[in-house]
């Protein structure tokens, strides 16, 4: 009998420090925790400062992404020329007096972020997109018919950024990088007989600097 009484506790005091064990111990979860990233989100305009066809070039364009963690950030961005520039050498090709350059792209927007949560850090982000390069006559720059000699682009534009966090929700980031612009292939004839390229590569790669007003979550750990 005694033996039963004591197998009897015993079972009751292992049960009891399992169950008091089970209740001090903290819910894990896979997406929340002390361990686990944050997500938040942000997005906001940029102004991009480059050259195109030797001239100096302003785009102006905006962005949104999802970040992880304070550190890692994946979106779109997309962005246009707002500069005028003329293609002179195409106007008895395209028929236009004045043939000005309409350029835009948009794409993926990666980056990463270095101890984002001090007042200055480091940054790096990668855009990664298409587009399309044409010429208009200004006068009619709101027809879509008018706009001729159209070439398809891909982008590539990494960076290197400064970040200043002003508020727990609002950046400015300043950043340069290099725009290599290819992908175009279209061609005339001149009045040589002659093929030409309408675009060149070279001439709308160029170094670019950026400022960025981000607005979005950065406060969240």
């Amino acid at each position: 009998m005694k033996k039963r009484i004591i197998l009897l506790s015993s079972i009751v005091f292992l049960c009891s420090s399992t169950l008091l064990s089970q209740e001090e111990k903290e819910m894990e979860y896979l997406l929340s925790g002390p361990d686990r990233p944050s997500f938040s989100g942000f997005g906001g305009p940029f102004v991009d400062f480059s050259a195109v066809e030797g001239d100096f070039a302003v785009f102006v364009g905006g962005g949104g992404a999802l970040l992880i963690g304070q550190t890692f950030y994946i979106g779109g961005y997309g962005e246009g020329l707002a500069t005028g520039h003329y293609r002179y050498d195409l106007s008895e090709v395209t028929h236009i007096d004045d043939p000005k350059i309409s350029l835009g792209h948009g794409g993926f927007w990666l980056g990463y972020i270095n101890n984002s949560f001090k007042a200055i850090h480091p940054a790096a982000s990668l855009k990664l997109g298409w587009g399309r390069i044409s010429v208009y006559d200004d006068y009619y720059d709101y027809d879509p018919q008018n706009y001729v000699a159209n070439d398809g682009i891909f982008v590539l534009i990494p960076q290197l950024e400064v970040e200043m966090n002003l508020t727990s929700w609002f950046k400015l980031n300043v950043g340069a990088g290099y725009r290599w612009m290819s992908g175009m292939d279209k061609q005339y004839q001149d009045l040589h007989g002659d093929m030409q390229d309408y675009y060149k590569s070279s001439d709308y790669s160029s170094p670019v600097g950026t400022i960025s007003l981000l607005f979005g979550g950065f406060g969240i750990r």
